[in-house]
């Protein structure tokens, strides 16, 4: 009786799995047409490392946990990266796309891109709302293959 009751168990699991994973293929299909060209639109707009252009992109809850003193220190430290080139590589977060299931739709994306400076490594969370992507969190970080 036990080994039957398993059985089922790894079933029902290995079935949720497989659902998981063709549902955030889909996903990836879909944001591809429309979330990564917003991501280098995007960091296009916020590469002139003005508050006001990034604030514009931020999501509320965003805004809401940075003050406005972590806001200019994290400026000045991407203001060095210079303007955005082009993106490098983009990587669809799967395990975040399964996670919005049972929350509000969050993608992410990581990767690298061309700035001025030269290939800085990418991760940016965003919120599609009103048709509009609002980034909800991103980091920028140069890499060691220099």
């Amino acid at each position: 009786m036990q080994i039957q009751t398993l059985r089922f168990i790894v079933a029902v699991l290995l079935t949720l799995v497989a659902m998981l994973y063709f549902y955030t293929g889909r996903e990836k299909d879909f944001y591809s047409k429309s979330a990564e060209p917003a991501i280098a639109q995007i960091l296009t707009e916020i590469s002139s490392w003005e508050k006001q252009a990034l604030l514009l992109h931020l999501a509320p809850e965003a805004r809401q946990t940075i003050s406005d003193e972590q806001l200019d220190q994290l400026m000045d430290l991407y203001r060095s990266f210079g303007r955005f080139q082009s993106i490098e590589e983009l990587n669809f977060s799967r395990t975040v796309s399964a996670f919005s299931l049972v929350g509000e739709k969050r993608i992410n994306y990581s990767g690298a891109a061309n700035f001025d400076a030269g290939l800085i490594s990418l991760n940016i969370t965003l919120i599609e709302r009103g048709g509009f992507f609002l980034v909800y969190n991103f980091t920028l970080a140069k890499t060691s293959n220099e």
